[in-house]
């Protein structure tokens, strides 16, 4: 195998380990979408409030959502203590991928809402289960150096990067209907989300992207690479079969020509020996048998004449 194709496999073993830490890490972690919110800016009333009504006090307090969890590292996060059925790890709520059971009648951008939701959930499932399957092929490849194991390894790394990005993709638009569409005041699911948020909550609060939501997108980018790098080994592999396959070919033609191999010469018996000008074998027999005559090889001459 070529120097190139072992040099891709080599990278992209590597590399596949790093890709995987970052997609986990990044489906793991609780940093997707960080609010800080400026509470000292609020009313005392609304303060007050805030403090006590749980429903209210989840989003204006500082937080991070990640996908399973949205947790509060504050420390004026008093309003947990009156939320401990709900509360997990101490600071935080599971994020919910089903509908709840006290809302009977949602509105279409909130079913819509949901199930992207869950396709981003799902999808960025798939692509670590690519991602890994993908793996488990290229080690194959490591070990027989097939070219089919490298295209079957870069298929599956390149699925798995198309599925981050899907994944990715749902997720902005979960973000886009939670920051457009979900007005309705009469709807109290709805309340909760960015357009029915008082005036005073909507001007003091910052979000932005976490450093989870900047991982899924170098895992993406790794996996990407990490296919292309596979595929272009499936390619030198392949060329080299190819190449094996003309020089069969082209051998049991009868084209020696073109690939000269280093041969001992065999000659004829009785046929003279380019080096001595002497018959064979008797010439050399005679460089290591002094004592073998003229006649001697006339007689072994016309010996194996007479076989022939």
């Amino acid at each position: 195998m070529s120097a190139c194709a072992s040099t891709l496999i080599v990278l992209a073993t590597i590399m596949g380990p790093i890709t995987l830490v970052f997609l986990s890490v990044s489906f793991g972690t609780d940093h997707w979408l960080e609010f800080r919110v400026d509470r000292s800016k609020f009313s005392p009333t609304l303060r007050d409030r805030s403090t006590k009504d749980v429903k209210l006090a989840r989003y204006t307090h500082t937080r991070d959502r990640g996908v399973f969890r949205e947790c509060y590292p504050g420390n004026d996060t008093q309003f947990l203590d009156n939320a401990q059925a709900d509360v997990v790890d101490s600071y935080c709520f599971n994020i919910q991928y089903n509908q709840p059971d006290d809302v009977t009648n949602p509105s279409g951008d909130y079913l819509t809402r949901l199930h992207l939701s869950r396709c981003f959930l799902a999808f960025y499932i798939l692509a670590i289960t690519l991602f890994v399957l993908g793996y488990v092929f290229g080690l194959i490849l490591c070990c027989l150096r097939v070219s089919r194991w490298a295209y079957v390894a870069g298929l599956c790394s390149y699925t798995a990067s198309f599925a981050t990005a899907a994944a990715i993709a749902f997720f902005h638009g979960v973000e886009y209907i939670e920051r457009n569409n979900l007005d309705d005041p009469s709807r109290p699911e709805e309340q909760q989300f960015y357009p029915l948020w008082e005036p005073e909550v909507q001007a003091n609060t910052d979000r932005q992207y976490g450093w989870s939501y900047a991982l899924g997108w170098v895992g993406m980018i790794l996996a990407a690479l990490t296919a292309t790098l596979y595929s272009l080994a499936g390619c030198y592999l392949t060329g080299e079969r190819y190449e094996d396959k003309d020089y069969l070919d082209k051998s049991r033609a009868g084209g020696f020509a073109d690939y000269p191999m280093a041969m001992e010469p065999v000659y004829a018996v009785g046929a003279a020996d380019p080096y001595t000008g002497y018959p064979y074998p008797a010439a050399y027999m005679q460089s290591w048998f002094p004592e073998f005559s003229s006649s001697t090889k006339s007689t072994c001459l016309t010996s194996n004449a007479s076989h022939i």
